[in-house]
C-alpha cells in the first residue's frame, strides 16, 4: 500500500523568528522517506525561504522513486482578522498544488512581512483573512488547506467549547460553535474539496478531546480528515535536544507538553498515539493524504538568471558598411553595431564614443573590447541571457549614485580588468595601462555574470536604495499593490545566522536541564567550555573534529574538551544535534537585487528584525532561482572625501559651482592625482594619512609604515602579501 502523505512540517527555517525547529531540510526529507511516506509539505513558520533547497532536493527525488515520492512547498501562517496587538493569532497550513500555488505563497507572505509588527516583545507577521480569500481568488485551484494543529481555530475553538460545555456555560458554547461553523464555511468557500480538517497524533488530554470532536466536526461538515505530525524535529528520543534548544531562550514559551508529540512519528507510533482517541479513522485519513499526494504536481522553481532592464538610448543601425577592415578584424563589434538588440547596440556604440572622446579609438583598444564583447556574447549563450545588459544597467545606477550626493570607488578587483567597465564610467581604471588582462574578470571557461562591486558613502546609502525603489517601482504592473510598489523595486539579500561552534555550545549550556542543573549550566562555565576549542586562521574547528578527530585535517580529539562536557549527561547529543542550525534572519552586507515589471515572477520577501525589506532566499538559492545581484558597498572613506570636497569648496579652494562628479573628475580621478609624488607615500609611511583603504587597522597602519610602499602596485602587492600573513 502507498504510504502517507505528511501535510504538516517543519525546518530550520521556522526558526527566523523564533527558536522553533531542529529539523534541516534534507535531514527530514531523508527522514520521511525512511518511513515509507510518499512525500510531504514542508511549512515553515511564516516564511517559504527553504524553497529552493526543497524544490532541488524534492525534484531529484521525484525523478529517483518514478515519481512516487512528492516534496511539497508549503507554509504555516497565522490569521486574524485585522493587525492589532493582545490577540489570537491562529495557524493556519497552506501548500502548494502546483506552480502557481507557489506563486501564491510568495505574494501571500511577502504581504504579511512587509506588514509585520511588534506585539509587545514578540514580532509578529499574521495573514488577514481577507487577504488570503484575495489570494485564492486571484490564483483558484492551487492551494491545498489544513486547520493546522492546537493553535488553529477549529481545534482551538474546538476545545473552548468542550471546555464550556463541561462547565455548562451555554452561552460560550454557542458562540464557540457558531464561530467554527462561520470558519469552516469560509474554508470551504474558498478552497472547496482542497480543504481538509487536520488532527494531531498526540495523548495529552487536549489532544484526545480534540481530535473525537474533530471526527465530529468532519462528517457534520462533509469534509475529509488528514494526520499532521507538525514535525519539529525527527524522533522521540530527539525531544531532549528540541526541549533545551528552546529553553535556550529562557522565555515563557511552553517547551513541554506542546511539543511532546511534534515530532515525524512512523505510522507505528501514529497508531499508538491514536488508540485513546480515533484510531478508527486512521486508514480513511491515510488514503486522504494520498489523494493530496495525488493533488500536488511537481514542478521546478529554478531558472537562469535574469539581469533587470533600464531604459537606454536606442542607437539606430548604420545605414552603411563598417569597411571591410572593421568587419573583418572586429566580427563580434561589427554585428553588435547592427544587432537587433537595442542594448547590444547601445553598450557597443557608448564604448566607442568613449574610446573616441579619450583618443583610443585605435587597434590596440578596439582588439580588447572586441575580445571583452566576444567572451561576454560566448558566455551569455551558455547562461541564455544578455551579458551586455549587467554592465549597462549599472552604468545607469553609477551615474544616480553621483546625483544623490555620493562618491563612487574606483573599482574593486578583477572588474578593473574590464575595458567595457572604464568605458562605461562605472570602473576608473584604464586596463590597458594598468596591464589587467580581462580574463582575471571573465574568460569562456567560467561561465557566470561576473560580479562588480562599487564603493559608495555609507550616509547616501539609503537615500541611494530609496531613489531606487521609486524608480523601479515606477514600472512595476498595473496588478501590483500599492506597498510593494512602494518597497520592492530594490532590496537587500537575505543572510541567515546559524549556531556555530561557540554558539552552539553556549547556546546547548543555556538549554541544558537536569537534576542538578535545573536553570541550566552557568555562563563562565559555558565560556570556558567554548574557550577550549582550538582555531585555525581564525575558524573554530567543528565539534565533530573536537570530538572525534579528523585525519584529513591531521586533528586530534580534544580530551580536555571531552573530558569536561561528559560531566554533563546529554550535554554532547544537545551541541550535535543543534550545531549548524539557522537561527536568525539578517541582509548581505553589500548585496542588492533590482526587480523589473513583477517582483514575485522570481522574488519573495520579508524583513530584518530592524525593518528592513530583504529577499527571503539567501544569495544562492536566489541567483538559483532567477535573480541578480548587485553590490552596493559602503566604505567610510567615500564620505570623508565628500565631506573633504564639501570643504574645500565653502574655502573656495575648489569651485563651488561644479557638481561632485565634476570635481571629482577634474582634482580626485585616479588620472589626476599626482601618484609619483613622494610627498603622498611619506604621509602613509608616517601614518599622517586619514585613512587608506584596506590599512584602517592598527595591525594595517603598520604594516604601511613598516613596508613603505612607493608606488600603487607596490602597495597593492603588500596589502596582499599582509592579507597571507594573516591566513597562516
Amino acid at each position: 500500500m502507498q504510504g502517507r502523505f505528511e501535510v504538516h512540517s517543519h525546518t530550520e527555517y521556522s526558526n527566523i523568528r523564533l527558536l522553533d525547529c531542529i529539523n534541516k531540510p534534507e535531514n527530514l526529507i531523508k527522514r520521511a522517506k525512511e518511513l515509507g511516506l510518499c512525500g510531504l509539505f514542508i511549512t515553515d513558520h511564516e516564511c517559504i525561504s527553504g524553497a529552493v533547497k526543497i524544490n532541488k532536493i524534492g525534484m531529484e527525488l521525484y525523478k529517483e522513486t518514478d515519481g512516487e515520492f512528492k516534496v511539497g512547498i508549503g507554509n504555516e501562517i497565522y490569521l486574524v482578522n485585522e493587525r492589532t496587538s493582545k490577540q489570537k493569532y491562529y495557524h493556519f497550513i497552506l501548500g502548494a498544488k502546483n506552480i502557481m500555488g507557489y506563486q501564491a505563497l510568495k505574494e501571500l507572505s511577502s504581504f504579511a512581512w512587509q506588514n509585520s509588527y511588534w506585539d509587545g516583545p514578540i514580532e509578529r507577521v499574521p495573514t488577514l483573512y481577507s487577504e488570503l480569500a484575495a489570494i485564492v481568488k486571484k490564483y483558484p485551484n492551487s492551494l491545498i488547506a489544513t486547520t493546522a494543529c492546537l493553535g488553529g481555530e477549529v481545534s482551538t475553538l474546538t476545545k473552548q467549547l468542550v471546555d464550556a460545555e463541561k462547565l455548562g456555560d451555554n452561552a460560550t458554547a454557542r458562540e464557540c460553535k457558531q464561530r467554527i461553523c462561520d470558519f469552516i464555511n469560509f474554508c470551504l468557500n474558498l478552497f472547496g474539496d482542497d480543504f481538509y480538517i487536520e488532527c494531531a497524533p498526540g495523548c495529552s488530554r487536549e489532544q484526545i478531546e480534540v481530535n473525537k470532536r474533530l471526527v465530529s466536526l468532519a462528517k457534520a461538515f462533509n469534509v475529509k480528515m488528514v494526520i499532521g505530525t507538525d514535525a519539529h524535529y525527527l524522533r522521540r528520543e530527539d525531544r531532549f535536544v528540541h526541549k533545551s534548544y528552546l529553553n535556550s531562550k529562557q522565555g515563557d514559551r511552553e517547551v513541554d507538553d506542546f511539543y511532546e508529540y511534534s515530532y515525524l512519528q512512523s505510522e507505528e507510533e501514529i497508531q499508538e498515539n491514536l488508540s485513546k482517541s480515533i484510531l478508527e479513522e486512521y486508514e480513511t485519513m491515510v488514503k486522504n493524504s494520498q489523494e493530496i499526494w495525488d493533488k500536488v504536481e511537481m514542478y521546478s522553481i529554478l531558472h537562469k538568471q535574469t539581469i533587470p532592464k533600464v531604459e537606454v538610448r536606442d542607437y539606430s543601425m548604420p545605414v552603411s558598411s563598417q569597411g571591410d577592415y572593421f568587419e573583418t578584424h572586429y566580427p563580434v563589434l561589427s554585428s553588435m553595431l547592427c544587432s537587433s538588440d537595442k542594448v547590444e547596440r547601445y553598450w557597443v556604440n557608448e564604448c566607442i564614443k568613449k574610446l573616441k572622446e579619450l583618443d583610443k579609438n585605435n587597434e590596440e583598444y578596439l582588439s580588447r573590447l572586441e575580445e571583452e564583447a566576444d567572451i561576454k556574447r560566448t558566455i551569455g549563450e551558455k547562461l541564455e541571457t544578455n551579458m551586455f545588459a549587467y554592465p549597462v544597467t549599472l552604468q545607469h545606477y553609477v551615474d544616480m549614485f553621483w546625483d544623490c550626493g555620493s562618491m563612487v570607488g574606483a573599482g574593486r578587483g578583477s572588474s578593473c580588468s574590464g575595458l567595457n567597465h572604464y568605458l562605461l564610467g562605472i570602473t576608473q581604471l584604464d586596463p590597458l595601462e594598468w596591464d589587467l588582462p580581462f580574463w582575471r574578470y571573465l574568460n569562456k571557461e567560467r561561465t557566470e555574470l561576473g560580479d562588480i562591486d562599487l564603493d559608495l558613502c555609507p550616509s547616501k546609502r539609503p537615500a541611494i536604495l530609496r531613489r531606487i525603489k521609486d524608480e523601479r517601482g515606477k514600472n512595476f504592473k498595473d496588478e501590483i499593490d500599492e506597498l510593494s510598489r512602494r518597497n520592492l523595486g530594490c532590496t537587500l539579500i537575505a543572510t541567515f545566522g546559524t549556531e556555530g561552534t561557540r554558539s552552539t555550545i553556549l547556546t546547548a549550556c543555556r538549554g541544558y536541564r537536569s537534576e542538578d542543573f535545573p536553570d541550566g549550566i552557568d555562563s563562565d562555565t559555558a565560556q570556558y567550555l567554548s574557550s577550549l576549542i582550538p582555531s585555525e586562521r581564525g575558524f573554530l574547528w567543528e565539534l565533530k573534529d573536537v570530538l572525534y578527530g579528523n585525519d584529513e585535517k591531521e586533528r586530534k580529539p580534544i580530551k580536555m574538551f571531552i573530558n569536561e562536557i561528559e560531566q554533563y549527561p546529554g550535554l554532547i547529543d544537545i551541541m550535535l544535534g543543534i550545531e549548524g542550525l539557522i537561527n536568525k534572519r539578517s541582509s548581505h552586507a553589500s548585496g542588492v537585487i533590482l526587480f523589473d515589471e513583477d517582483p514575485y515572477e522570481f522574488g519573495c520577501f520579508m524583513k530584518t528584525p530592524k525593518g528592513e525589506i530583504i529577499t527571503q532566499f539567501d544569495l544562492h538559492d536566489a541567483e538559483a532561482a532567477g535573480l541578480t545581484k548587485y553590490d552596493f558597498l559602503v566604505t567610510e572613506v567615500q564620505d570623508k572625501l565628500v565631506e573633504c570636497i564639501n570643504l574645500l569648496q565653502e574655502d573656495g579652494e575648489i569651485p563651488n559651482n561644479m557638481s561632485l562628479r565634476e570635481v571629482y573628475d577634474t582634482y580626485f580621478h585616479p588620472n589626476k592625482l599626482p601618484l609619483e609624488d613622494e610627498r603622498m607615500w611619506k604621509a602613509l609611511h608616517t601614518n599622517n594619512v586619514l585613512n587608506i583603504f584596506q590599512f584602517d587597522s592598527d595591525v594595517g597602519s603598520q604594516a604601511a609604515k613598516k613596508i613603505a610602499p612607493t608606488n600603487i602596485i607596490e602597495i597593492s602587492w603588500k596589502w596582499r602579501m599582509l592579507m597571507v600573513l594573516c591566513d597562516l
